[in-house]
């Protein structure tokens, strides 16, 4: 089997072409995995037999996947918009849903779920400002 060349270079031609994308995407790709992790926690997390706790980290972990994947194929700053409210969402879910005591464990997972999502949106809004030009103004 041959390789072309040009293949085996798309990936190093993509990050010296544009680094900030890369970036950009790396970022994105944390809150996919933290989808990912949210999910698979909502199964395994002690929650004292609250189902309501469960399924709304699942519900959040699979929101948080797909906005991940969004925010990966869009270079839009509503999709940055978007991880920041969800992140706020998952910061306040222990508070707006009065995880009673014994659920510390899904709390923590969470608000660190949250600080992470919002965190991404945040670098995220701050890369795309930095980037656009500033406008011109006529005389």
């Amino acid at each position: 089997m041959t390789v072309n060349a040009a293949d085996a270079n798309t990936a190093t031609y993509t990050e010296t072409r544009d680094p900030a994308h890369a970036r950009e995407v790396r970022r994105d790709i944390l809150v996919v995995a933290t989808g990912v992790a949210l999910v698979l926690l909502s199964l395994w997390v002690p929650v004292r037999g609250d189902e309501q706790i469960t399924a709304t980290i699942l519900i959040l972990g699979m929101i948080a996947y797909s906005a991940g994947l969004w925010a990966m194929t869009t270079e839009s700053r509503t999709s940055h918009w978007g991880l920041v409210i969800l992140g706020a969402a998952l910061l306040l879910t222990p508070l707006a849903m009065a995880f009673p005591s014994g659920t510390t464990t899904a709390a923590v997972v969470a608000i660190v779920a949250g600080a992470i999502v919002a965190a991404v949106g945040i670098l995220g809004l701050m890369t795309n400002r930095d980037e656009q030009p500033a406008p011109q103004h006529s005389r």
